[in-house]
């Protein structure tokens, strides 16, 4: 289905709990372009309550099987959380929230509990860096990653789709099975992703640029990925992302999206981005509510503006939404029948 957005990724703030230094989403990301504004405007212009619901709204006529992923900077550090997730499952929108799930935000969690009839998705980082005994413990991302695995846990009886994010790196791709494996063993689904690094200074999602810590295509690499699918640990849609992640590392991804409009990023401030990776020069000129018109349909201008940004700036990447949006949309299917078909089958 030609420009029919499947995925679209909120960063709904860039205020967070955390300070990863891997992270540029918080912070004014060195080499940037000096047309890019800097943190402090993305705090001023944070877009309102009534912004989002109204662009929800907007995308949900575009396609009413559209899935949204509510990241940050922290989303949870957004008071207005519980009125997004309240329309969401009124309107009976798809959602997952993406949170670090650290100890500065579980009083927030308790808050957004007591305020919604219930919480559709939530998805927390947990790294194979767990199992890693040489890694710093009293590293943000190591306490991060610790805090999500124990804190899924307690939290899995209370949502119905829980997802430990998986970023594998070339340092800790061999505790990959284990931890997915321990992660079964508790029932929870894992989301496997391999780092991306910024390539240009348009990539302003990430501060990583060494390219030592891809993960090359070799053998013992899809050892390890057949491995869990044979295995049938319980990775979310293991048959048909896992091969696909293979097929374009280190980070290769060319996701299409000049062509076919597949996914949709929007800032803290309510613009539109080209992608999670790359902010870009044009997109960002218009805002993400009037990329769609009233019947539904994408304004050209929000698709030329694409095209312009993925020309000029893209390198590829390896982002797992990306090509998870694109195989929803080559093969004309809704974002509940592919997702949660494993579900469905009794094996998810």
């Amino acid at each position: 289905m030609i420009d029919k957005i499947q995925i679209v990724s909120w960063l709904l703030t860039r205020r967070c709990n955390l300070n990863c230094s891997y992270c540029g989403i918080i912070d004014n990301y060195q080499g940037s372009p000096l047309s890019y504004p800097d943190i402090g405007h993305y705090f001023k212009q944070e877009m309102s309550t009534e912004y989002v619901i109204e662009t929800l709204k907007k995308l949900k006529k575009h396609n009413p099987y559209i899935f949204n992923i509510f990241y940050g900077g922290e989303p949870l550090l957004r008071k207005d959380l519980p009125d997004i997730i309240n329309f969401c499952n009124e309107e009976d929108i798809g959602y997952t929230i993406i949170t670090n799930n650290s100890d500065a935000v579980q009083p927030m969690i308790k808050r957004l509990f007591d305020k919604v009839d219930y919480i559709e998705g939530i998805t927390s980082s947990v790294d194979p860096l767990i199992l890693d005994k040489t890694e710093d413990m009293n590293s943000d991302r190591y306490k991060k990653c610790v805090a999500g695995l124990n804190r899924l846990r307690n939290l899995k009886s209370k949502i119905n789709d829980i997802v430990a994010e998986i970023t594998v790196d070339n340092n800790n791709i061999d505790y990959l099975y284990d931890l997915v494996t321990m992660l079964t063993d508790m029932g929870i689904n894992s989301d496997i992703t391999t780092i991306d690094i910024a390539k240009n200074r348009y990539y302003d999602f990430s501060t990583v640029t060494d390219k030592k810590i891809l993960i090359p295509k070799s053998q013992k690499v899809k050892d390890i990925f057949q491995k869990i699918i044979d295995d049938k640990l319980d990775v979310h849609m293991s048959d048909t992302l896992l091969p696909k992640i293979y097929d374009i590392l280190p980070a290769n991804v060319d996701c299409g999206i000049e062509k076919n409009v597949h996914n949709m990023t929007i800032d803290a401030d309510g613009s539109a981005r080209l992608c999670l990776r790359i902010r870009g020069v044009m997109t960002p000129n218009m805002k993400a509510y009037d990329c769609i018109h009233e019947d539904g349909t994408l304004h050209f201008s929000y698709k030329n503006f694409i095209k312009i940004d993925k020309k000029e700036q893209c390198e590829g990447c390896n982002w797992t939404c990306m090509i998870m949006s694109k195989i929803l949309s080559d093969e004309e299917d809704s974002i509940d029948n592919l997702i949660h078909k494993e579900k469905r089958d009794g094996n998810y």
